[in-house]
């Protein structure tokens, strides 16, 4: 059998230098999160709020009734403590419970917590105050932390506020009193002004609606003493209303106070503006897509490891709260026909052994599926996603259950894995290998995307004894001979070893990497008609290299430019780049679709050979 040499245990600082986690390291915690209307029900006698119609229970086969509130509660979350402590859980990210609209506004109750109509008050879907206080004691004394989700973006249409003639500067609407659409996702002022779903948009930038939030943000810190906040719709309100909001919570609260911004791009150079703001954590949801490309689509792990360096690149200052779905994207496993589980396991073990705060969306871990709008043509219909947590599992469901329990048992264990430096080793198409190291700890972690075995070699420096290493999680069998440690890598799994030393005090220079592509890859060449030979660079960018400028072989012959991709069987969209600044889409595609931003992406289908 060919034996694939991975390189010598590398030194990072030459190829992912840029990578190190910033000043010091990130906390470590897993962090869940949980829509609380989906989770449990503790208590039956607030299922239906103030309104009856507002309550309808999902059955299987009734998927309108996800529209309607399904009762869980605080009281059901506290109940569930222990439950998910012994899953490896420390922090817990609820769902918004501030007091919602008692309508259906947008065709939809608002189950899900974000459509505030009373900043001050629990929703009486959810429990009550005394409800919220003891969640957080209860979780504080099994040592586990809960962070509040505060929607500040939008009210409920029907909040008090929209006929009350003192705040109608409260909120963006133009001279005739209308409110401002988004029509142009590249303008940053139509995003913080334009409504989302049709919500009144709050003004952030005058004082006197600023003043406000940041004293609702008081009140619940005081009353509760919950651990942070989870700030929705970050890049929708002005960078210099966050700056003073966090600047103002953090002298009530302290440095301990958890801040996690949601800033939805996903490209690394868009969060670039709240990098060094105030926020503990942003999402990175450049990652999540990244995730979802090369462990759901099957792109090249070669390619996927691009957006840590830009990520570093762009956002010096970050910590990162890492993520494979949530509750506004589609689950992960949507779309997999065969090996949905081992795929999701793939993910789930990239996130628990790679730098961040991995956030877990409820249901996850017991490979829960549900679609969102991008999955589902016609209206819109995020209520698929957000199916409501089983009462009672299944025996696969337990099973997976467990299985995620070992990983989540792998990063609590190993200060390594949450704390330490990332080096990365080798990648390839489908095998990807890395070092954390804290300390006189080192964690070795290879992953095999490949619905094959693959075979590899690590020779060993000199000066570097690993006769001691020993697996800590996975099924790949390591053997060491004389100068080299063999490994065999079962097909789509993750494995790890602990082995003492100070690796990068021992490395070699560092000579370049191999790429070895595997066997069911096609190269597809595109063309570009160039008619006034202007174009001095051209590149194709799409969801196959993260929508990063990859570096394709390209020609010329006469005004022809031609580029030359490895893809595996499915479907991609994609951009042309001329000249590294213009993206256009490929004026020769057979199929084209609407990007998020009113544009084009094209669409290339790669069949089965």
């Amino acid at each position: 059998m060919r034996i694939f040499n991975i390189l010598i245990l590398v030194f990072f600082a030459l190829l992912f230098a840029n990578c190190s986690p910033p000043i010091e390291p990130a906390p470590s915690e897993i962090m869940y999160f949980l829509l609380i209307d989906r989770f449990v029900d503790g208590n039956p006698d607030n299922n239906e709020g103030s309104n009856s119609s507002s309550y309808e229970p999902y059955d299987g086969t009734n998927p309108e009734a996800l529209k309607h509130y399904q009762g869980g509660d605080l009281l059901g979350v506290t109940q569930s403590l222990d439950s998910l402590r012994a899953m490896g859980i420390t922090m817990i990210w609820i769902s918004p419970f501030i007091d919602n609209s008692n309508t259906d506004y947008v065709g939809w109750w608002p189950y899900h917590g974000y459509h505030p109509i009373d900043f001050y008050k629990v929703d009486e879907h959810f429990g009550t105050l005394e409800d919220l206080k003891t969640l957080v004691e209860t979780a504080h004394a099994k040592d586990m932390k809960i962070i509040f989700d505060m929607p500040f973006n939008q009210t409920a249409a029907d909040h008090p506020w929209i006929n009350d003639e003192s705040k109608k500067d409260w909120f963006h609407v133009d001279d005739a009193g209308e409110p401002y659409a988004i029509t142009d996702w590249q303008n940053q002022e139509q995003i913080e002004r334009g409504e989302l779903h049709g919500l009144p948009d709050l003004a952030q930038e005058r004082a006197e609606v600023a003043t406000y939030l940041i004293e609702v943000s008081k009140y619940w810190i005081k009353e509760t003493g919950c651990d942070g906040f989870r700030l929705d719709a970050v890049k929708h309100a002005p960078i210099s209303f966050w700056r003073n909001y966090t600047q103002k919570i953090r002298e009530l609260a302290g440095p301990d106070f958890l801040l996690l911004g949601e800033v939805f791009w996903g490209e690394a150079w868009r969060i670039e503006p709240y990098d060094d703001i105030g926020f503990d954590f942003l999402f990175d949801i450049p990652g999540y897509y990244a995730i979802r490309n090369t462990f759901n689509k099957g792109a090249s792990l070669g390619d996927f490891s691009k957006f840590y360096e830009l990520n570093s690149k762009n956002l010096p200052n970050t910590f990162f709260a890492t993520l494979i779905d949530n509750h506004d994207v589609a689950r992960f496993n949507v779309g997999l026909e065969e090996n949905a589980w081992k795929k999701q396991m793939l993910a789930l073990g990239w996130l628990m052994t790679s730098p961040g705060l991995p956030v877990i969306y409820s249901g996850t871990e017991i490979g829960m599926k549900g679609y969102s709008v991008d999955d589902v043509s016609g209206e819109s219909q995020d209520y698929l996603n957000r199916l409501p947590y089983p009462q009672k599992l299944s025996p696969e469901q337990l099973l997976q259950k467990k299985q995620f329990t070992e990983l989540a048992k792998l990063r609590n264990q190993h200060p390594a894995l949450s704390k330490g430096d990332f080096k990365e080793l080798y990648k390839d198409w489908s095998v990807y290998a890395y070092v954390r190291t804290w300390g006189d700890e080192n964690i070795l972690v290879c992953l095999n995307t490949a619905g094959t075995q693959e075979f590899i070699s690590i020779p060993l420096a000199e000066g570097i004894d690993m006769s001691e290493i020993h697996k800590t999680y996975g099924e790949a069998v390591i053997r060491r001979e004389e100068g080299e440690l063999l490994l065999r890598l079962p097909p789509n799994t993750m494995s790890t070893w602990e082995f003492e030393g100070e690796v990068s005090n021992h490395l070699p220079e560092w000579t370049g990497f191999t790429d070895r592509l595997s066997a069911d890859y096609q190269l597809k060449r595109l063309y570009y008609i160039d008619e006034d030979r202007s174009i001095a660079r051209f590149q194709i960018a799409g969801d196959f290299s993260n929508w990063v400028a990859g570096d394709y072989p390209t020609s010329r012959r006469g005004d022809s430019l031609f580029i030359e991709v490895p893809l595996k069987p499915g479907s991609y969209q994609y951009k042309f780049i001329l000249n590294g600044n213009t993206w256009i889409a490929d004026p020769n595609a057979l199929e084209n679709s609407t990007d998020p931003y009113g544009g084009r992406n094209s669409i290339l289908t790669v069949s089965s050979r």
